[in-house]
């Protein structure tokens, strides 16, 4: 530093110079900063982290809650509606009208089907919402 000094201002400065002296604090508190900072930053990263986590954490719990309520309420909605089927068959075989016998069965058997498709198109939904937010 005293060479520099003297090559480019044609200053020759000895050992016990207040500018040597301030220049050497000048260091000491840059690398006090720097280590302050530095570990500033890790802390912030840790938190970051953290709450990266528990974030990952929370909206699993979520998903997963609004899948099954999805499945839940898709079963239920299929019960009742397979039981109406199951009434409504049973009231016009009791009837013993034969040709609405026929037509309640076709028709469901059309409604198992459409239950079987809503129910597929279902799982395909919670599995794309479920990788989705994965």
């Amino acid at each position: 530093l005293i060479e520099r000094i003297a090559s480019e201002h044609g200053i020759v400065l000895s050992q016990d110079d207040p500018v040597l002296m301030m220049h050497t604090l000048n260091e000491v508190l840059l690398e006090e900063n720097k280590e302050a900072h530095a570990e500033l930053l890790n802390n912030y990263q840790a938190i970051l982290e953290e709450n990266f986590n528990r974030w990952c954490e929370y909206s699993t719990k979520k998903s997963n809650a609004l899948i099954n309520a999805s499945m839940g309420n898709a079963q239920l909605t299929r019960d009742q509606f397979l039981e109406s089927c199951i009434q409504l068959i049973d009231e016009k075989i009791k009837s013993g009208v034969d040709q609405e016998t026929y037509d309640l069965v076709r028709i469901s058997r059309q409604a198992a089907i459409i239950n079987l498709l809503a129910s597929t198109l279902l799982l395909v939904s919670v599995v794309t919402i479920f990788l989705i937010l994965l």
